[in-house]
């Protein structure tokens, strides 16, 4: 497939310009564009809609139900009997179904059990398990079940764009930390040159040896050397950076070499992280622990369901009764609670091994999953404790860089005075020079290791997409 340019126009309204003709992409941007186009943030739309659909198929099960039967006869030019059965039947929560039907029975060689008026039999009534299936039945179950599905899949959608978005990040910090690396290698390279030239010139009036030319000119190389890496490195970010862009019509995007990024995006919150508050929103909201609960719930409705088993069936089924020529008036009213049909229906195995052992094994998927749970909590929490820990000690190591880059720029600063007095020489002041460069290159590394840091600690404490949208628990 061909990758398009992530052109000006592909990029607006989101990108900013720093110049005429120079897109900047920021990381708002970037994160954005992940969220609209990337294909797992795709996939991870459609998991709302998987839970909500097996929602929606286990209410199903609470649907009414309209059933019609028809029987029928004949034989030797003998009409045996005419059998029409037609009802509707309404589930409810709790484990009652209003029943509601008509029948018409008719023939020659009818059961007399089976007779109706001549117009039809009118019933409506209810049907009740008092034992089993009165706490908990297998719809109920399977609309639980459903509902710790879609929680689940809620939690998955949220660990899903966690984790695209944390690849994301890194990459776009390491392209801006290449830039900014370049652009020290394009400093150095210049200073390198203008020393070159300064010594060449020095040289021909007799002020300074020829020696000093040639270690100013192997200056040169070496930083020009350098600059060459890092051109390679920007090229590089630049390409995993681009494996996370895609177009509304999931074409890969790849950057425009003249795109460049915001370097406040290398900057990381002052401080360190509170590692209780995340603790306790990972303990609120990490995705891990929502689908563990998720998988526990799902679990303890077939504990409950297993332990209903346990129960005997007792059902009781009661119908009232009345003569469907009545409906038109004649008679009196339809159903005046004389004619009735009830009846009782029990069950109950003697041993009850099979359903004592299915509720054993229920009991112990729901220890196991607790106990999983459990461990899930804290090994997070863990984690969330180390990459603050970590946070913390790279602020410090930063602060401690930035400090060290200025004591190498007064260091270099003083040796150039000595040196343009003739007190000092030019390898020492290339020496200052290079350890100067090696410090500011040493600190754009540590602000990029920092600001993922930062990144990593959300992701670990399954905060991550909700700190960068603004969701809340």
């Amino acid at each position: 497939m061909m990758r398009a340019a992530l052109s000006i126009a592909l990029l607006a309204p989101w990108a900013a310009f720093a110049q005429p003709g120079s897109p900047v992409l920021t990381r708002d941007a970037l994160v954005r564009l992940v969220l609209d186009n990337h294909p797992v943030a795709r996939q991870a739309a459609l998991r709302p809609e998987l839970g909500e659909a097996s929602v929606r198929s286990a209410r199903g099960g609470f649907d009414p139900v309209v059933q019609a039967d028809l029987d029928e006869k004949t034989f030797d030019d003998k009409d045996y009997f005419r059998l029409l059965d037609v009802g509707l039947k309404v589930p409810t929560w709790y484990g009652i179904e209003v029943l509601a039907g008509f029948q018409e029975n008719t023939g020659d060689l009818l059961d007399p059990m089976l007779s109706t008026p001549n117009e039809g039999l009118m019933k409506a009534g209810v049907s009740l398990a008092l034992g089993q299936g009165l706490l908990m039945d297998q719809r109920r179950a399977a609309l639980r079940r459903a509902q710790a599905f879609q929680d689940a899949a809620l939690a998955e959608q949220e660990q899903m764009l966690n984790a695209v978005l944390y690849a994301a990040l890194a990459d776009h910090v390491d392209w801006v930390a290449a830039h900014q690396a370049l652009r020290i290698a394009q400093e150095a390279v210049q200073l390198a040159r203008d020393r070159n030239t300064f010594v060449r010139g020095s040289w021909r009036g007799g002020d300074r040896p020829a020696i000093d030319t040639l270690e100013a000119f192997l200056q040169l190389q070496d930083r020009e050397m350098r600059l060459a890496q890092a051109e390679l490195n920007v090229r590089n970010t630049a390409l995993r950076l681009s494996n996370h862009l895609w177009d509304p019509t999931l074409r890969p995007l790849e950057l425009d070499p003249s795109t460049r990024p915001m370097e406040v995006d290398l900057a990381s919150p002052d401080g360190a992280p509170s590692t209780d508050s995340l603790v306790v929103r990972a303990e609120v909201a990490h995705p891990l622990l929502l689908q563990a609960r998720a998988r526990v719930d799902q679990l303890e409705v077939d504990r409950r369901l297993r332990a209903e088993m346990l129960r005997p069936q007792l059902d009781l089924k009661y119908m009232v009764l009345g003569d469907a020529r009545r409906l038109s008036g004649e008679g009196g009213p339809w159903l005046d609670g004389g004619d009735q049909q009830w009846g009782v229906g029990f069950r109950m195995p003697l041993l009850l091994r099979r359903e004592r052992g299915e509720l054993s094994l229920a009991r112990l998927r729901v220890t196991e999953a607790e106990l999983g749970l459990a461990r899930d909590r804290t090994v997070i929490a863990n984690r969330v404790a180390e990459r603050a820990n970590e946070t913390g000690t790279l602020r410090q190591q930063t602060d401690l860089g930035a400090l060290t880059v200025r004591n190498y720029g007064a260091l270099l600063e003083g040796e150039n005075r000595r040196f343009e007095v003739g007190e000092s020489s030019l390898f020492l002041v290339n020496a200052r020079e290079v350890a100067l460069l090696e410090a500011r290159i040493k600190q754009v590394e540590l602000e990029a290791k920092l600001r993922k840091a930062w990144f990593a600690t959300d992701l670990e404490a399954g905060v991550l997409w909700r700190s960068l949208t603004g969701q809340t628990p």
